[in-house]
């Protein structure tokens, strides 16, 4: 839903050409503007945390040619935001919604990319990017003295709360949901993905645009139902890798934006997860895993 679509169905329409008076300025503005609120297009690219929907986004941008405005239906400084310069009747959104909650926000189904990730990955990606505490009471105590913030994030991450510690907790957020680590984990990643593939929704694989990005780009330009050269999707590739993008970033000094440009890589968890929560995994997610292509106990782990 955009903000145009909002204007519009206020009930504002441009000035009939049968008006006796000639049309004034504002009126010549309004026109456009309504014009511009009828053909607009948005792109909701959606996934669930930490499947590589901020890449995702930014690389379905910058093939369309159109500006990633922000996080769906929020006014936070969404950090995929780029390409304000961009002029096109398309605009994207990430997203973490659920199915049901692009419904109720009146969302076109038929525009809507979903970002699926080997969950095992999301565990590793996500115990190193949320702010996960074993015992919150105490950064409460220590947020009430000056500095005490900066004091116990370092004593958080390197004592209370180990990386075996956040990833067994971003283990549980995937498998059964968690909102105490963060609103949009509040759903199982089953729950999440399903609903969109019960609606036949438009799918692509972050593994995949990893290994054969140019496929995978030819797939999501034809489901939009544009036409790109071969010279073109290789630039928006190339524009948007994570080399590239980490770099730009550096060198314009948004050291935030360059942070939470992670490795990227796939199959991680072969290193991160222990030898106990490899095999939970594939014993409870067996079929899903299974669904995507993701290798388990069964099939080459």
């Amino acid at each position: 839903m955009t903000f145009f679509g909002n204007v519009a169905s206020q009930g504002c329409k441009a000035p009939s050409a049968r008006d006796a008076e000639p049309a004034a300025p504002q009126s010549e503005v309004l026109d456009a503007f309504m014009k511009v609120a009828d053909e607009m297009i948005d792109v909701i690219v959606v996934g669930y945390p930490k499947s590589g929907t901020t890449w995702v986004t930014r690389l379905v941008a910058e093939l369309v040619g159109c500006p990633v405005v922000g996080f769906l239906n929020s006014d936070h400084n969404e950090i995929a935001q780029e390409g304000s310069h961009r002029h096109s009747n398309f605009q994207c959104f990430k997203s973490h919604h659920q199915f049901y909650e692009l419904c109720e926000l009146k969302i076109n189904p038929g525009k809507v990319i979903y970002v699926v990730r080997d969950p095992r990955d999301i565990c590793i990606s996500g115990s190193e990017y949320f702010h996960i505490e074993r015992w919150p009471f105490l950064g409460k105590c220590f947020r009430k003295f000056p500095g005490g913030a900066e004091i116990y994030s370092g004593i958080n991450e390197l004592i209370l709360s180990s990386s075996r510690y956040r990833v067994k907790r971003m283990l549980q957020a995937v498998v059964d949901g968690s909102k105490d680590i963060n609103h949009w984990l509040r759903v199982p990643w089953v729950s999440h993905y399903k609903s969109y593939i019960e609606n036949q929704s438009f799918f692509v694989k972050y593994e995949d645009i990893l290994c054969d990005p140019e496929s995978e780009c030819k797939r999501i330009i034809a489901f939009l139902g544009i036409s790109r050269d071969e010279s073109q999707i290789k630039g928006a590739i190339e524009r948007q890798s994570f080399e590239n993008k980490k770099q730009e970033f550096l060198q314009s000094n948004q050291l935030n934006k360059a942070k939470f440009m992670q490795t990227g890589k796939k199959e991680q968890w072969r290193q991160g997860l222990s030898k106990r929560q490899r095999k939970m995994f594939s014993e409870m997610l067996t079929d899903e895993l299974n669904e995507f292509g993701y290798p388990t106990f069964d099939n080459g782990i």
